[in-house]
């Protein structure tokens, strides 16, 4: 049996590519495939002797899966690659992350150099498929695995104004634009509700937005264990995203499963997960004011929203894991 050593900057409960790494080792396991996690992320001192380390580990392993994305998260690539052409080793590499365009774009070499020396390339979804054959880099397309739960899904009678976005308070979610149309949707509603999931250099400039906006209603709730996304996703009835650039984000995939209602930004490799008005609502990013249309009308049109849910929930199928396995084995062989 092939011994699988999944490579990223692995941070536990901190959502994102993590939380994907958890899952394929938890599948792995179930498999009975042996396989590990080893981390590249830590300050830039231990990042001096992480290489070494990785050779030292890797030895035992077949096969070096390396997790990874742009600027900083191109660092695991990197050393996985080197890590894997020193002790011959299979390597694949799974490409996250919405700013593909930008950062091959100005380290196209770089890109070029360690990408077109791995054994296979995986990207999330056909937005990054068009970005590595603009750069002619050979790729094959395997989603996120979505954790499915039956039990998760709940139908509302009644879609409520009841909103949640559940991102980072980084500058590239613009949560701000949130708020802004938070602010216009609670002039018609005034009992809507808004929880702010998520933790972020852009906290104090969103707590000071939110009060100059007299927003009522809100609440920042911090960053959260993700084993307890659930216990707030059953709490709202919408789930608002307004990315300025995304790839594929598994808060979508979190929402859709809990029964929520999607709004998001239409940027990156969202329009490829979302379709407007058939499995949720699309946004021109960085318009507060058609995201606040679009959250007056998920409430104004109930039919629509209920149909939309269902939709969504549908596509789920796609992400599963019984339906992602026979294609990732390929890529593996075995």
């Amino acid at each position: 049996m092939k011994k699988i050593l999944l490579i990223t900057n692995y941070k536990p409960n901190t959502g994102g590519i993590s939380v994907q790494v958890d899952l394929l080792y938890k599948k792995l396991c179930e498999e009975n495939i042996p396989s590990e996690i080893f981390s590249t992320a830590g300050s830039w001192f231990y990042r001096l002797f992480v290489l070494f380390r990785l050779l030292f580990k890797g030895k035992k392993f077949d096969i070096f899966h390396i997790h990874g994305c742009s600027y900083l998260g191109f660092f695991p690539i990197i050393t996985g690659i080197v890590a894997g052409k020193i002790l011959k080793k299979k390597i694949i590499v799974t490409y996250h992350g919405g700013g593909a365009e930008n950062f091959f774009k100005k380290y196209k070499c770089l890109v070029h150099f360690f990408l077109k020396k791995t054994d296979n390339n995986i990207v999330l979804s056909g937005f990054l498929g068009e970005i590595f054959s603009k750069y002619s880099i050979p790729f094959n397309v395997i989603p996120n695995i979505a954790e499915l739960s039956d039990r998760q899904f709940m139908l509302r009678k009644t879609i409520c104004p009841n909103y949640i976005s559940v991102r980072s308070l980084a500058k590239t979610y613009n949560i701000d634009c949130i708020l802004k149309a938070f602010a216009i949707v609670q002039q018609k509603y005034s009992e809507s509700t808004l929880s702010v999931l998520g933790d972020g250099d852009c906290r104090v400039d969103l707590e000071n937005l939110a009060k100059n906006l007299n927003l009522q209603n809100l609440c920042f709730v911090g960053l959260i264990d993700n084993k307890e996304i659930y216990n707030y996703l059953s709490k709202a009835d919408i789930f608002v995203s307004s990315p300025l650039i995304d790839n594929q984000p598994m808060s979508i995939l979190e929402a859709y499963n809990a029964g929520l209602l999607v709004i998001s930004s239409k940027v990156g490799g969202v329009p490829y997960m979302v379709e407007d008005n058939k499995t949720g609502l699309l946004f021109e990013s960085d318009n507060y004011k058609e995201l606040a249309e679009k959250m007056i009308q998920a409430i104004e049109n109930q039919e629509l929203s209920k149909t939309m849910i269902l939709n969504a929930n549908k596509e789920l199928e796609k992400y599963s894991w019984n339906n992602i396995r026979q294609n990732l084995f390929e890529i593996y062989k075995i």
